[in-house]
């Protein structure tokens, strides 16, 4: 992996992250449910696109291993957490539950393809 594969794969870990703590939660105070569903539609399927779906996407997957935009976006939103005050002891459930279920999707993912 080249020195400007590996930018531009920071950059398209970073923007997910960015874009949904910018956009995210007013989608959803204005529109309650359905800003919900806007922001899922208008702010993650595009951003898949710039990472993954084109000719020469942000994101450069050189190894055997996956790594998607979900760990990336998980990290984000978590220390974002941490530095506007929230409690590290307190999230410890929700972080080990999201490494099982994520552990598990890339073992049945892993199974079936």
């Amino acid at each position: 992996m080249t020195i400007s594969q590996m930018l531009l794969t920071m950059l398209g870990g970073f923007i997910l992250p960015f874009v949904i703590l910018s956009i995210w939660g007013r989608l959803v105070l204005k529109w309650k449910a359905f800003g919900g569903f806007l922001a899922a539609f208008i702010i993650i399927g595009p951003i898949w696109l710039l990472n993954h779906g084109m000719n020469y996407s942000f994101i450069t997957q050189s190894g055997d291993v996956f790594i998607d935009m979900g760990l990336a976006t998980g990290i984000g939103v978590y220390i974002h957490g941490l530095l506007s005050g929230g409690k590290i002891y307190q999230s410890w459930v929700n972080v080990i539950a999201a490494f099982v279920g994520g552990s598990l999707a890339g073992l049945v993912l892993n199974i079936i393809f």
